[in-house]
């Protein structure tokens, strides 16, 4: 359905040059009120993404990491909530669409103090995005009693496993017999990242993979309710 080899191909590249940062060698991180100049006909699509896992696994370096952007050395605590915008250009058939992936991750600490942070954070989310790190097993057989826990009966938000720290120099590393059993019992794919890898334009195809897989099941989502309300 979706072309994952796309962004290599010259046209995938000629858009591409919209998302990039002539001051840097990398994409340029968009505020609230920007956007990549793509040609208007393109169709924009928008979801929100709520980042879940306990603290210190790298859910906010894998959202900069998705982004574009460098992350940086050790490990700060998220305050309040970040929101970040990554737009993500994908090939849907022969038309190219333009999601706008709304990622939005609060600290653990900030979630206990504030009673509305979680709630806002959930509100009308597309996906989750559970996040745990492949040097820490434990953050990963977390994962089923998380998504048991925010997963409600009859809501439909796109669940996504993310692993961090993949190839970590510790040498420490997800049993992969662990990682095959869940993905046959959830059947979700257990997407890994490397948030340490260089800031050049190549980074674009590195993490190419997982936005693909993300905008390809929120996009099959919304074609599966389409069906769903379209009188018979």
């Amino acid at each position: 359905m979706m072309s994952m080899d796309w962004h290599s191909s010259a046209e995938g590249e000629t858009m591409l040059q919209h998302f990039y940062n002539p001051q840097t060698t990398g994409r340029k991180l968009f505020g609230i009120l920007e956007k990549p100049s793509c040609p208007s006909n393109i169709e924009e699509v928008s979801y929100k993404l709520f980042v879940v896992g306990r603290a210190a696994v790298g859910k906010t370096a894998t959202v900069s990491r998705l982004a574009g952007n460098k992350s940086l050395c050790g490990y700060t605590e998220t305050i309040g909530i970040r929101k970040t915008n990554i737009y993500w250009p994908a090939k849907i058939w022969d038309k190219v669409i333009l999601f706008k992936l709304q990622f939005w991750d609060a600290g653990e600490n900030s979630i206990k103090k504030y009673s509305h942070i979680l709630p806002v954070c959930k509100d009308k989310s597309d996906a989750l995005v559970f996040i745990f790190s492949c040097s820490d097993e434990s953050s990963f057989q977390e994962i089923p009693q998380l998504m048991n826990r925010f997963i409600r009966p009859g809501e439909t938000p796109v669940p996504f496993v993310i692993g961090t720290r993949y190839n970590n120099m510790s040498g420490i590393e997800m049993p992969t017999t662990a990682v095959r059993d869940f993905e046959l019992k959830w059947n979700i794919p257990v997407l890994k990242i490397d948030n340490s890898l260089a800031h050049d334009r190549n980074e674009v195809h590195q993490v190419a993979p997982i936005l693909n897989v993300i905008c390809e099941r929120l996009w099959l989502r919304d074609q599966e309710m389409l069906l769903q309300q379209a009188p018979t």
